[in-house]
């Protein structure tokens, strides 16, 4: 028997030294489609995107658990992912499981990939488990997989993309996509790039962005193909010299070669309009404007892309020449709604400036915004006809904002800005009800103070590595978790509690009257979806920022979670700088 027939026999892979157990009555799912990724809604059984649907709205049809019975709901089994630990000290398990007919995908953001069979209800079999060996020395992040065909897709920290057979376990493919010149790229500290937003799968494409702004490269956007894994389209958010929004740089030293601008929160996509729309994150170096006047395009923006080209069909930048680290990277949910009386396709943010915003995604006009945390500080608020903060002056280089709250390289002390580093929100996916027309913010709030140093060019035309905080000068005030109603057909939010703990999870709405959600001290908690009021809660002793998904086998429903992130203890939260790592999976049912 050859080589490779014993590798195939064995179930393992020669591209990555997978192997798969239990392979004997695996059982195989239909493929994923494109209709039925079109037509995600119509299988609330399923989870088979990233955000539930296309329009990233999370939102479950399924309602055996409701208001009247959540307080029955218990752990039905529990998976360790503890292999993503083997090596470090934490695994930032990101991610909401993948369900298709009863199997679930998932993996332990350390490369090893899991096909788990839950039809029983009462365990997850592991069907086949796979590892893509990524370095030990990266930190061990995954905000999930997309589902297209016969495979399982996913991209890693190293600037790799894997489709994995989800039958048999077996790497299909193993391509470096990220981390190599390009002819479209300034090419400085590429070797820096990498992946943290989940691919989304479109019609025979893998989309996935680079993540890795902070490190002095510039986001992009590339389209490979599901099939084998080639480059189709790559489009930059930092546009290049002769390109528009080049002029948006405006200083001597060519800072747009490490201008930021990442995408590290998975896009949503427009059937129609053929228009996926991804956040950009914020310039580079983060806190220091002086280093890069301007406006800084694209950073800080909403990005509408043509699916088959590539091509910016528009945008809409929400903090020009910012300064405080409120990227805009995160979700970008699709919302059809009457607004003010007239029925509109928009676009729906919460920003990490304290702003939720409506747009209309079909020219990324700004339509309304409106304060949702406590206490903002930067500005005094956004023009209601711009959208653009009311300080903000298109002649100026160098924007003011409110001087007592922008970090400058003059200041000779700290200064306070609210809200905190953290945001009002990060990448945590929010959850919209189509039906009550509510979109749901699980998020945080609190204060930041930082004193800068300013940032300085190598040779090359990196960034300096100690042009970014000044040590022992930034810290957080007052941080606590933030949940949100807003009604999306007047822009208004409706209802504000806070919890003790930041919400890095996120949230996820069903027909069951529910609002599922985590904390960072691993409450797993069901919340009334008019009143916010907590319902039910479960413990799981280990930090948490995974986001909720519900799926359902044989009629029940069920409420998956996974668990694991570093500790969340320190100057917010000096009761919990003791929590232990860990890393599992829990799924709860009545």
């Amino acid at each position: 028997m050859s080589r490779m027939s014993l590798r195939r026999l064995l179930g393992t892979t020669a591209a990555a030294g997978a192997f798969a157990l239990g392979m004997v009555g695996a059982g195989q799912a239909a493929d994923v489609t494109k209709a039925r990724l079109e037509n995600a809604d119509k299988e609330p059984q399923n989870w088979i995107t990233t955000f539930q649907n296309y329009s990233s709205h999370r939102f479950s049809r399924l309602n055996q658990i409701n208001r009247d019975n959540v307080k029955n709901l218990k752990v039905a089994f529990s998976v360790p992912l503890s292999t993503g630990l083997v090596g470090r000290d934490a695994t930032q398990l990101e991610m909401p499981p993948m369900v298709d007919d009863g199997f679930m995908y998932i993996d332990d953001a350390a490369g090893v990939f899991y096909k788990l069979d839950v039809r029983s209800g009462t365990m997850g079999k592991t069907v086949w488990r796979t590892d893509v060996t990524v370095a030990k020395d990266l930190v061990a992040r995954s905000r999930g997989g997309a589902l297209w065909g016969s495979n399982f897709y996913h991209n890693l920290a190293d600037g790799r993309v894997v489709a994995i057979n989800t039958t048999s376990g077996e790497v299909v493919w193993d391509k470096q996509i990220a981390r190599v010149k390009h002819p479209k790229g300034s090419n400085v500290s590429v070797e820096r790039e990498g992946f943290t937003a989940a691919p989304l799968a479109v019609d025979g494409r893998i989309l996935v962005g680079n993540s890795k702004g902070d490190a002095g490269t510039n986001g992009w956007l590339a389209a490979v193909n599901a099939a084998d894994g080639k480059e189709m389209w790559r489009t930059y958010t930092i546009p290049g010299p002769g390109e528009f929004g080049h002029d948006t740089w405006k200083d001597d030293h060519n800072a747009w070669k490490t201008g930021g601008a990442a995408l590290w929160t998975t896009g949503s996509y427009d059937v129609d309009l053929k228009t996926t729309i991804w956040g950009a994150a914020q310039p580079v170096p983060m806190f220091d404007p002086e280093f890069r006047p301007g406006d800084n395009l694209y950073s800080n923006s909403a990005i509408g892309y043509d699916i088959d080209t590539g091509k910016i069909k528009w945008y809409f930048q929400y903090t020009p020449n910012e300064s405080w680290d409120y990227d805009e990277q995160g979700v970008h949910m699709l919302v059809d709604a009457p607004f003010q009386g007239s029925p509109r396709k928009m676009v729906v943010h919460f920003g990490r400036n304290g702003f939720y915003y409506q747009l209309d995604r079909t020219n990324g006009n700004f339509l309304t915004a409106a304060q949702y945390v406590e206490k903002v500080t930067w500005t005094a608020g956004i023009d209601p006809k711009t959208g653009k903060p009311l300080e903000y002056d298109p002649k100026r280089a160098l924007q003011t904002y409110i001087p007592a709250t922008r970090f400058a390289r003059a200041d000779t002390a700290p200064k306070q800005a609210c809200p905190a580093l953290e945001g009002g929100v990060r990448w945590q996916p929010y959850a919209y009800n189509p039906d009550k027309r509510h979109a749901y913010l699980g998020g945080e709030d609190g204060c930041q103070t930082l004193q800068i140093v300013p940032a300085i060019t190598l040779p090359d035309g990196a960034i300096d590595e100690k042009g970014r905080r000044k040590p022992g000068t930034a810290s957080t005030q007052n941080l606590r978790g933030l949940h949100t109603i807003t009604d999306v057909t007047t822009g208004q939010v409706k209802t504000r509690k806070w919890v003790p703990y930041s919400n890095r999870s996120g949230m996820l709405a069903t027909s069951g009257g529910l609002v599922f959600t985590a904390t960072i001290d691993g409450t797993i908690m069901a919340l009334n979806d008019d009143t916010l009021d907590v319902l039910w809660s479960f413990n799981s002793g280990i930090p948490t920022k995974g986001p909720v998904v519900s799926y359902s086998v044989g009629g029940k429903q069920f409420i998956a979670i996974a668990a694991g992130s570093p500790g969340p203890g320190g100057a917010a939260w000096p009761e919990l700088k003791d929590m232990i790592q860990g890393a599992m999976l829990y799924v709860f049912a009545l």
